[in-house]
């Protein structure tokens, strides 16, 4: 990054490794993953769709979630967010619209655990765990991901949405159902896996996509009308 920096010193900002455009969407884009954790777990209680609930703050659970947050952002959220919605995006953007560049991005996103998966199976005889369903997650989560980046304005929400979204889905979807020792919140499920789909796909990444839709949309036609105005 450094050494593409010496060539274009505004390659930062060309990126969005910057400030968000606007306080309001920075407070937006950092407090929405927050309201839907919250509303995912709420709604799914009241519904009946997880009983029993308790929270699991002991200190080795909360040490294990930092390590794991620092880890998680030097060699997955970082990196992927940098080369993939900054780097990638951006070049792609210079010759394609914005839903063209989106879709692309998204299939090299896709090639990551693909290839990192193809990897294990070569070298350490691990089973290619391949589905369509989690095909479709990525794909999903690729849009989430760069409909925060768009709206803001900075690399660094997509940076702080990715965290979010892989320290809820191994210490919290799971509930202490696969790993009873590694979980901020447990509770029973009406069937296996429901806090995965409910939570997980359905509040963290699909009302993402939309709210953010709605927004942007919003913020675009109020930038026509004022361009109108001027």
């Amino acid at each position: 990054m450094y050494w593409l920096k010496a060539k274009n010193p505004d390659l930062f900002k060309n990126i969005g490794l910057t400030k968000a455009d606007s306080r309001t969407k920075w407070f937006v884009g950092a407090a929405l993953p927050l309201l839907l954790l919250l509303s995912g777990i709420i709604t799914a209680a009241l519904f009946g769709g997880i009983e029993n609930v308790r929270l699991n703050l002991t200190g080795t659970i909360l040490l294990a979630v930092l390590i794991n947050t620092i880890t998680a952002f030097m060699y997955e959220a970082f990196p992927e967010e940098v080369f993939i919605r900054g780097l990638i995006f951006s070049e792609l953007r210079k010759k394609y619209r914005f839903i063209i560049s989106l879709f692309l991005q998204m299939l090299l996103f896709m090639c990551v655990p693909l290839l990192a998966m193809s990897l294990a199976a070569l070298f350490f005889n691990q089973p290619m765990q391949l589905t369509i369903d989690y095909f479709i997650l990525l794909f999903a989560f690729g849009i989430a991901l760069q409909l925060y980046r768009e709206y803001t304005g900075s690399l660094w929400m997509s940076i702080y949405y990715h965290l979010m979204y892989l320290e809820i889905a191994r210490y919290i979807s799971g509930g202490g159902v696969y790993d009873p020792d590694a979980a901020l919140l447990e509770f029973d499920e009406i069937f296996g896996g429901f806090m995965t789909l409910y939570l997980s796909f359905l509040f963290m990444v699909l009302l993402s996509i939309a709210v953010l839709t709605v927004l942007i949309i919003i913020d675009k036609k109020r930038s026509r009308s004022i361009s109108n105005i001027v």
